[in-house]
């Protein structure tokens, strides 16, 4: 349970330096534009949050890293999205949907490497 605590908060801590450093935001929060240059993003979104109410996070991970952009910076927007609200799922969510709280951590970590963000201090 501790341990768990601890991650979650990394986890946050991790979210909020990406949004602020990187995406030049307050909070990570993708919102689809509707905008035709944006229908394939906005078209990953719309297909994470399917795989993200159906409760299939690994399927919604799988689909993330399969069609992300690493040049364009909305993927990482909507990546730091995801694993935050991951991260503020029950353990008994996450375990329901095949992932835990470290891979979590250890998603978003590989997601920002995959950026050329380094979160190492």
């Amino acid at each position: 349970m501790l341990k768990d605590d601890f991650v979650m908060r990394d986890v946050d801590t991790l979210v909020n330096t990406i949004a602020r450093l990187v995406l030049h935001q307050e909070t990570a929060d993708y919102t689809p534009t509707g905008r035709e240059e944006d229908a394939e993003a906005d078209g990953l979104w719309f297909a994470l949050d399917q795989y993200i109410k159906a409760g299939d996070f690994n399927a919604a991970e799988d689909l993330l890293y399969e069609r992300a952009d690493w040049q364009d910076l909305r993927y990482l927007e909507m990546g730091v999205a995801f694993y935050a609200h991951l991260n503020h799922l029950s353990d008994q969510e996450l375990a329901e949907g095949g992932f835990d709280r470290d891979e979590v951590g250890e998603g978003l970590r590989e997601l920002a490497q995959n950026f050329g963000v380094d979160l190492k201090l």
